[in-house]
């Protein structure tokens, strides 16, 4: 089994472990300080399509009104079976970041993918197959654990960190890393700023993000 194979399967099991008890601790983990939602204010108009990439139970779309079509996608069964019992009206299917987004799910207007490409060995093609399912024109809310030296457990491109029974791999891209494959997948950036991501509980330490808003050429 390929090492990408074999991550791909830690996370997997990670995530379908606690995928029970994920949103009770969503809150005291996350730091996501209104970002989410500010976006899909803006973006989200009726009878749009919304594509959730690492939607985990699928609590960043699940409330969006019903003519909203959403769509997500998952790494975890588990994951993806909360996802569906929380908006019955969405479409969920386990996906792997490394593969394109099946064109039967059609094109998007809007899609978000946060706090899911920290697991991605390969941030380029993970970007060029979202703007690919995305429509021209439509917007894209991403982020990434940004690598910079000087901040503290961001200085690498990859770190190991043990969960309660797997070793999985968290990948950090440094600002230019990240522009250049926007500019590689045809994505154009709108805004940007880097700022709190997620609680690693285990060291107590505030991961941050570079969280960018982009579009479809």
């Amino acid at each position: 089994m390929a090492i990408d194979d074999e991550q791909e399967q830690r996370v997997r099991r990670v995530y379908g472990e606690i995928a029970g008890v994920y949103e009770v601790f969503f809150p005291s983990l996350h730091r996501y300080e209104g970002r989410v939602e500010r976006f899909l204010e803006e973006t989200v108009t009726r009878g749009c399509r919304v594509l959730d990439v690492g939607c985990g139970p699928g609590q960043l779309t699940r409330e969006l009104e019903p003519t909203v079509q959403v769509v997500g996608l998952d790494l975890s069964p588990e994951m993806i079976d909360r996802a569906r019992e929380g908006r019955p009206s969405g479409r969920y299917r386990v996906h792997s970041y490394r593969d394109p987004i099946p064109g039967e799910l059609g094109r998007f207007d809007v899609a978000l993918a946060v706090g899911c490409f920290d697991f991605c060995d390969d941030l380029p093609r993970a970007l060029r197959h979202v703007s690919e399912a995305l429509r021209p024109g439509g917007r894209l809310l991403f982020t990434v654990l940004e690598r910079r030296p000087g901040l503290e457990g961001h200085e690498d491109a990859r770190r190991r960190i043990q969960t309660a029974d797997h070793e999985v791999a968290l990948y950090f891209s440094s600002f230019e890393e990240t522009a250049r494959a926007l500019e590689a997948a045809g994505l154009l950036p709108r805004a940007y700023t880097h700022a709190p991501g997620w609680v690693q509980l285990s060291e107590q330490r505030t991961m941050h993000f570079g969280w960018w808003d982009v579009e479809r050429r």
